[in-house]
């Protein structure tokens, strides 16, 4: 798995750009709306910063990568 150790290395958080960089070489499909949609169906739920931007955590990037693969095995994307 590519970049599986990389989402561990988030201390202050990601943001949505740096979290489609991390898991962009497993899913190279991935886009930053897939992103916004799997949060608004409620399948990771990112902090936000006073500004409104997302801030991902090291666990919300595990749970992103878990979805995507489920999704990818399961129905091919």
């Amino acid at each position: 798995m590519t970049g599986a150790t990389a989402s561990s290395d988030l201390p202050g958080g990601a943001s949505i750009g740096q979290v489609l960089t991390l898991l962009s070489p497993d899913f190279p499909d991935l886009t930053i709306s897939k992103i916004r949609f799997l949060e608004a169906e409620g399948l990771v739920q990112p902090r936000r910063r006073e500004s409104g931007y997302r801030t991902f955590s090291s666990a919300d990037v595990g749970r992103l990568r878990f979805v995507l693969t489920a999704q990818r095995d399961r129905f091919g994307h």
